[in-house]
């Protein structure tokens, strides 16, 4: 009697974990589909995140924008965790180097108000939006019809960003991928952070972008009563 309730017990202990290891597999399953519809990394060996020149960039202490630098971290964290990328190295612009960078997958983040190298790619791809800036904003401007997305800055303080999420081959090395996410400002690039991992890549791989041509998406956001609202896409281009 007692060996029979002890083999019923260990039947259904493993029984339950085998339950629990199938879920498991299951739900990061769905997890990692979507980020590498949307990724499209061949060979995840190391990516390059290359963040914005911060203020008092040409000073002896430098700077960084904390939404930038925040997005930052969020990119790395989700490349090493979910899609399992062994290095994730995260640079200065200023520090971008051809011959030790441009072999890597990019990951750029922020616009031309500080990022170097996302001018240098505008220059070689064409991108879909440009910005204008401000002294204290910028406008994001879709380049076919010159629709604006304009942030929105009230006593200091962002109120509505927008953000533009590029998926592209990189122009550097065949094989490769670029991902910008540029933001009007730092909000706008830290909702385009938030959009690429686990907040919205499950929307962005529905819809379908393309493994070998550039597509884009603007995301916006909004501060309420101090939080950031969910990233939400406004406009798609292919």
């Amino acid at each position: 009697m007692t060996s029979a309730l002890v083999i019923n017990l260990l039947s259904s202990l493993l029984a339950f974990l085998a339950g629990a290891a199938a879920k498991g597999l299951y739900q990061r399953r769905r997890s990692i589909s979507p980020a590498r519809r949307v990724w499209r990394l061949r060979k995840p060996d190391e990516v390059v995140i290359v963040q914005p020149d911060g203020p008092g960039h040409d000073t002896p202490l430098p700077t960084l924008y904390e939404g930038d630098a925040m997005a930052a971290m969020l990119v790395s964290e989700y490349l090493r965790k979910v899609l399992g990328v062994r290095t994730v190295r995260i640079i200065r612009a200023k520090n971008f180097s051809r011959c030790r960078d441009a072999s890597s997958d990019l990951v750029v983040i922020g616009g031309p108000n500080a990022n170097e190298l996302y001018k240098e790619l505008d220059r070689q791809v064409a991108l879909p939006y440009r910005f204008r800036l401000y002294p204290d904003r910028a406008d994001m401007i879709r380049v076919s019809d010159d629709r604006v997305f304009a942030q929105q800055v009230v006593h200091a303080k962002t109120t509505r960003d927008f953000a533009v999420i590029s998926l592209l081959p990189s122009p550097f090395r065949a094989g490769r991928r670029v991902i910008v996410l540029a933001g009007c400002g730092t909000l706008g690039s830290l909702a385009a952070a938030r959009m690429v991992t686990k907040d919205g890549v499950g929307q962005l791989a529905s819809l379908r972008p393309p493994p070998r041509t550039p597509f884009s998406v603007v995301v916006e956001i909004e501060m309420l009563d101090g939080q950031m609202t969910r990233p939400q896409i406004v406009d798609t281009t292919s």
